[in-house]
């Protein structure tokens, strides 16, 4: 492997990331962020994995006229949403996170990282994806470690513009969720998923990949559902 994308960033970024990181090792015990703790871990498992699109959304900043904007759901302590607003200054970055606690600590992160293109909201995707202000507006949005391809296509398909991308990180359990998730990502209105292998640097080899759906069709008004009918019966199922 060549130089990873961490060693391609500028020492600001980097920096940016140092701080990122302890301010996850100084919370992460009250707060119960993640179970990767050890500074090297957290490069290569929670950075690095964040920037795994990194290439493609530049590609796509590079190609449009328009302010690029991602959302990011379900967030958790802030991956990977924060970490490619570190290095991503030109995006409008929204994360989107449910439980108040972690909402709060990445409120932390954008406040002492300076990142001023960055919002984060204490929500629920399939809620905010109903309400107008983001309804079908976003170029990308992105999960990881969500959930099954059926339950985030429902959850974050309403808030991606036509033309713009679904993005899930994965790893090989992926070809059996697609069994009902690709039909999940049509209903909603995305094409053919495609799947993008990506690595990282750490030890542990993994059959890692990206699956990327471009939206071609306006999401249908009834979705996504409330969370208790998407939980109780998956789309595609």
């Amino acid at each position: 492997m060549g130089q990873t994308r961490l060693e391609s960033l500028s020492d600001e970024q980097r920096e940016k990331l140092d701080l990122f990181a302890r301010l996850l090792i100084e919370h992460n015990e009250r707060l119960n962020l993640t179970r990767i703790i050890e500074p090297e871990e957290i490069k290569t498992k929670h950075f690095e994995d964040s920037l795994a699109p990194l290439e493609m959304l530049i590609d796509y900043q590079n190609n449009t006229d328009r302010l690029p904007s991602l959302a990011d759901i379900g967030s958790g302590g802030g991956f990977p949403g924060l970490v490619l607003a570190a290095v991503l200054p030109e995006w409008h970055i929204v994360s989107i996170e449910a439980t108040g606690k972690k909402a709060d600590f990445q409120q932390l992160v954008v406040e002492e990282l300076q990142l001023m293109n960055t919002e984060v909201i204490n929500d629920r995707a399939e809620t905010l994806s109903q309400e107008p202000e983001y309804r079908e507006t976003f170029d990308f949005a992105l999960n990881r470690a969500v959930g099954t391809v059926s339950l985030v296509a429902e959850i974050t398909g309403g808030l991606v513009r036509r033309g713009g991308y679904f993005l899930s990180y994965k790893g090989p359990k992926v070809d059996n969720e697609l069994k009902t998730g690709a039909e999940a990502l049509k209903l909603m209105g995305f094409a053919r998923p495609e799947q993008i292998p990506y690595e990282t640097s750490g030890e542990e080899a993994a059959d890692l990949r990206i699956l990327r759906a471009k939206k071609i069709k306006s999401t249908p008004r009834k979705y996504p559902r409330e969370f208790k009918y998407i939980k109780k019966r998956h789309l595609g199922m």
